[in-house]
């Protein structure tokens, strides 16, 4: 009883840290454009595939990001401590829904690679009392990044999930060898394909999508193995290009950005606008 009491009390005070702003990093407060992943919570899970993304997430940084506010404040204590990079987020759902269904949580590299997974952890396990649980982030695709993330039931309706994403560094201090920096992309644990949208040398054909007045031009697209499709956002809002069964992820692309992706089998792959349910398209791959 002792031990469940002190663990809640450590789990509270984590979560009242992050939430009210007084965040300690190793570098100090940063601008937004400091590196930073993109991170949702998927339907399905990291071993049999990722579905959908039902909730997307703060940008884990170590800006600190909470609900898109940079949150990190000063430096202080040891100048050799390791940095974490750190998201809090509030979503619309209760903590039991999220533990009803299969869920997990993915983080990608970066918005212009993102179809390279580097952590993901399903949502599930022992809670801590009646409200919080933590869950692991295991890395993905050789890229050096590890992490915890946790779900505290704000009794709401809504629940605070906050990721806690670190690089594998070594006791002495310092990245170790194959951490993430400059990882390429690489096959994904879960078998879905990760393309290096940053330098991109496919032979195939190039063909352009139009997001314009809320659809995709045109729809369905029609390519052959090794083509690459990039979308543009012609419109005055902020749209994604989400493929349904998690193969690509364009994140937010606001009005004038592109996206692509280089499509390397045959078949065919639906995609969707996380933004706006009645967005949706088909790649048709030959």
């Amino acid at each position: 009883m002792q031990l469940s009491r002190a663990l809640k009390s450590v789990f509270a005070v984590a979560l009242l840290v992050l939430l009210s702003g007084f965040v300690m990093t190793q570098r100090g407060a940063l601008a937004q454009d400091e590196e930073s992943h993109p991170a949702h919570i998927h339907s399905g899970t990291c071993g049999d595939g990722l579905g959908d993304v039902v909730y997307p997430l703060s940008n884990v940084s170590e800006a600190a990001l909470v609900n898109g506010t940079p949150i990190a404040g000063a430096t202080g204590g040891a100048t050799d401590a390791i940095p974490v990079a750190i998201s809090g987020t509030t979503v619309p759902s209760t903590l039991a829904d999220l533990l009803a269904s299969p869920y997990a949580i993915n983080v990608h590299e970066s918005a212009e690679n993102i179809g390279n997974y580097i952590a993901c952890g399903n949502i599930g396990g022992t809670m801590i009392g009646t409200s919080d649980l933590a869950i692991g982030l295991g890395e993905l695709n050789n890229s050096g990044y590890t992490g915890v993330a946790t779900l505290h039931d704000n009794g709401d309706g809504t629940t605070a999930v906050s990721v806690y994403l670190t690089e594998e560094y070594s006791a002495e201090g310092g990245e170790t060898e194959g951490s993430a920096e400059g990882t390429p992309a690489m096959e994904m644990d879960m078998g879905t394909p990760a393309s290096d949208q940053s330098a991109q040398t496919s032979a195939g054909a190039q063909v352009a999508v139009s997001i314009v007045n809320f659809a995709y031009d045109p729809n369905p697209v029609t390519v052959a193995v090794g083509d690459t499709v990039t979308w543009t956002n012609n419109d005055g809002v902020p749209h994604t290009v989400t493929a349904n069964d998690g193969s690509f992820q364009s994140g937010t692309l606001q009005p004038g950005q592109s996206f692509s992706f280089t499509f390397t089998a045959p078949g065919s792959i639906d995609y969707h606008c996380e933004f706006h349910a009645n967005m949706s398209g088909q790649v048709v791959v030959q």
